[in-house]
């Protein structure tokens, strides 16, 4: 019998805390999506040579032999024969074999972990699992036409297995790893599977993709012969001039883990998995017709296992995201699905779009960027999780006239065809959403998607801005002022970041690569100045420090250097204490170790105290109070170091910078190093007055004139 606690994992929610993407219209990230998104203009344009030759393999007649009817398509701005082979640490001979939907899928999914705010490292050897869906392999086939001249690496560039498996390979990572294929529901069947290895344990952590290529002229010719392609290529979902779908490029990534594991890890939550489901169609009308009952029960399904009330306005969706291919056979099924699910055979008059409010918005990203096939499914939730995030559901294109055979099902739905604020619903519930993908051979997807609400930050305690470390890192130099560039354009556009949260995300939440740079700033407007051009093209004149690679396992040798008594100025490390928790408590356990000495030896002072004390009052120059003192901030900088992961190959230390060093080394506690600096303070006091000298000059000088007759200096 299964524990409660394993009845509420199996349901748990799970959370999408990093998305990359690549689609047409220039789209290189989620950002820049949702800006396609939110006011979308037409990105179709004819298929490029880069491609293949549509001029060989173009006919107006479908079913003319070994051509298609289809010259546009929508296709990724970038130079898909581009890719950081050096990153990846895969040599060109093999990078040549890579099929480009893998190559894509690798760099995509390191901007996923990028986005998360999971390095490299953390991840290493964990139970990371990747799931991801592809469908077609079209660099195969081309390479095929050469058997003369295949490629060593041609069965590991190009087997669909290997999508998934050299991600996993590349990182370490050992959760499973396989690549789905249903068709046009790939992508979405694998995020299926990724909940299930999320609630079961099997993966902390999953990553979960579509990659897609238009490469060659064979599945469109394969898929005109069926008549599923549109000879204009248009997606016009539910469209009465829709006439099939167009095809699109796109590789999209998700990372996942369960909102417990979220929450604990402090990851920012772009919205929930709440549930999802998959079933098939059976035996319909025809292997490719899709079955309206099946999508219908598939919805209801998912929704009852969620525990909600399909029926209930509070708990059904308030926005659909449709697979709306533009299908003539397609798009009046999946109508009549939705509104079979939530409106059931009556027409209840709490719905209709006849001016009253709270419709059921539909829509569906295809008919911006086309049909991504493969990635479609992930491609529909990026667009979801970009909508709930900003309060807007995205307009669609390409709506002139309803489909007559849509018409009766229509009734309390509407697509937008504005830009449209998101419904708004009731406090303490959030944006809910539903999503659909199907395969032409019946395998059918849904998840339903809802927003996070984050705990309430406190508020900012601060009373005056902090100088902070922003650390910048990259596979190379130019990799790396491009990433600098990159970051100064943003802050433009986003002045309003709060420095303390960028700094802490580019200390702690980015991998550490070879070439690295750190810039020192108080606020986001220092850093903006330190991130001006004429800043940037200096750094490319400077000798940048290279790290230990990606690959390499070594550690930095570092010396750690404990200077004493002489060094110290009045407020020393006080603005640390003020600003940093772990400071201040390192400084409460020493003020408690010093106060629990017998009472004739109890310091009446504290080393709160004298390090807050303003110049004017400041006792720093009395021995008996530095030593302890400095003593006291050298342990802190130590356990600070620690704490992010800095350790010493070697310690060193002058005079009572001998006893830092020697907790440093591991061969003291604090509490024994603060008592040690504190009665050698006090036992200063029985010493003669006298001074210190620095000179710059040599030993031997130095001790010549120690030697001087009526001469009370000695060489320390």
């Amino acid at each position: 019998m299964r524990s409660n606690d394993t009845y509420k994992r199996s349901a748990e929610p799970i959370a999408v805390i990093g998305t990359g993407c690549k689609f047409p219209g220039h789209v290189d990230s989620p950002s820049s999506l949702w800006t396609l998104l939110r006011d979308p203009y037409d990105v179709l344009e004819e298929i490029p040579p880069s491609r293949f030759n549509t001029k060989g393999y173009y006919h107006q007649d479908s079913q003319y032999p070994g051509h298609a009817n289809v010259r546009h398509s929508y296709v990724l701005s970038q130079d898909i024969s581009q890719f950081d082979a050096a990153f990846f640490n895969i040599k060109a001979e093999e990078a040549d074999a890579m099929d480009p939907q893998h190559r894509i899928l690798l760099e995509t999914v390191y901007e996923g972990l990028e986005s998360a705010g999971l390095t490299i490292t953390a991840l290493k050897g964990s139970d990371t699992g990747v799931f991801v869906g592809m469908m077609f392999a079209d660099y195969e086939a081309l390479q095929y036409r050469d058997l003369k001249h295949l490629n060593t690496y041609h069965g590991t560039g190009n087997a669909r297995s290997i999508a998934s498996n050299r991600v996993s390979y590349f990182f370490d990572w050992h959760g499973p790893s396989f690549t789905v294929d249903t068709a046009c529901s790939s992508s979405l069947v694998a995020l299926h599977q990724a909940t299930h290895a999320l609630r079961s344990g099997e993966s902390s952590v999953a990553i979960v993709a579509g990659t897609n290529l238009l490469l060659g002229p064979e599945n469109y010719v394969s898929e005109t012969k069926l008549r599923m392609l549109s000879p204009e290529g248009r997606s016009r979902m539910w469209d009465a001039d829709a006439n099939g779908y167009a095809r699109g490029e796109g590789v999209g990534v998700v990372v996942l883990k369960t909102l417990s594991e979220a929450v604990a890890a402090g990851d920012h939550i772009q919205c929930l998995i709440r549930e999802t489901g998959v079933n098939q169609d059976g035996r319909s009308q025809g292997i490719t017709m899709p079955r309206a009952s099946a999508q219908a029960a598939l919805i209801r399904d998912v929704y009852a296992r969620a525990g909600l009330d399909i029926t209930s306005r509070e708990d059904r969706c308030q926005y659909f995201e449709a697979h709306g291919t533009g299908t003539p056979a397609g798009d009046p099924v999946e109508a009549e699905a939705i509104h079979t699910a939530f409106f059931g055979e009556s027409q209840p008059d709490c719905y209709p779009d006849n001016g009253v409010k709270d419709p059921l918005y539909v829509g569906s990203i295809k008919t911006v960027i086309g049909h991504t096939e493969s990635t479609a499914g992930i491609a529909g939730l990026l667009k979801v999780a970009l909508a709930m995030e900003h309060g807007f559901i995205p307009p669609n294109m390409l709506l002139n006239r309803l489909n007559p055979a849509v018409v009766p099902f229509y009734e309390g739905m509407n697509i937008p065809q504005q830009l449209t604020p998101w419904p708004r619903v009731k406090r303490g519930q959030p944006r809910r959403a539903s999503l659909n993908s199907f395969g032409f051979g019946g395998t059918n997807a849904h998840v339903i998607v809802e927003s996070f609400q984050p705990p309430q930050r406190g508020a900012n305690s601060e009373g005056h801005e902090m100088t902070r470390p922003f650390v910048f890192s990259a596979a190379s130099k130019q990799s790396l002022l491009a990433n600098l560039s990159s970051l100064a354009a943003h802050l433009e556009v986003h002045p309003d970041i709060d420095a303390g949260d960028l700094a802490f995300t580019l200390r702690s939440r980015r991998s550490v690569l070879p070439h690295r740079i750190a810039l020192t700033a108080a606020s986001i407007s220092q850093l903006q100045l330190k991130l001006q051009e004429p800043g940037i093209e200096l750094l490319k004149e400077t000798r940048l420090r290279r790290g230990p690679g990606v690959k390499s396992e070594s550690q930095p040798r570092l010396l750690g250097v404990f200077t004493g008594q002489g060094a110290q100025w009045p407020r020393m490390g006080a603005e640390l204490i003020e600003q940093s928790p772990l400071a201040s408590s390192v400084l409460e356990d020493l003020d408690a170790c010093l106060a629990a000495l017998p009472p004739p030896d109890r310091p009446s002072w504290t080393l709160r105290d004298e390090l807050l004390a303003a110049a004017s009052k400041s006792r720093l120059a009395e021995a008996s109070i530095a030593q302890p003192v400095c003593t006291a901030v050298q342990i802190i900088l130590v356990h600070l170091l620690r704490n992010a992961g800095v350790s010493f190959t070697a310690v060193v230390g002058h005079s009572s910078g001998e006893i830092a060093a020697a907790f440093a080394a591991g061969l003291l506690t604090a509490h024994d190093s603060i008592k040690i600096a504190y009665y050698r303070g006090i036992y200063t006091k029985l010493c003669p007055t006298g001074a210190m000298l620095a000179v710059g000059t040599t030993g031997e000088d130095a001790l010549e004139v120690c030697q001087l007759e009526d001469s009370e200096t000695e060489l320390a």
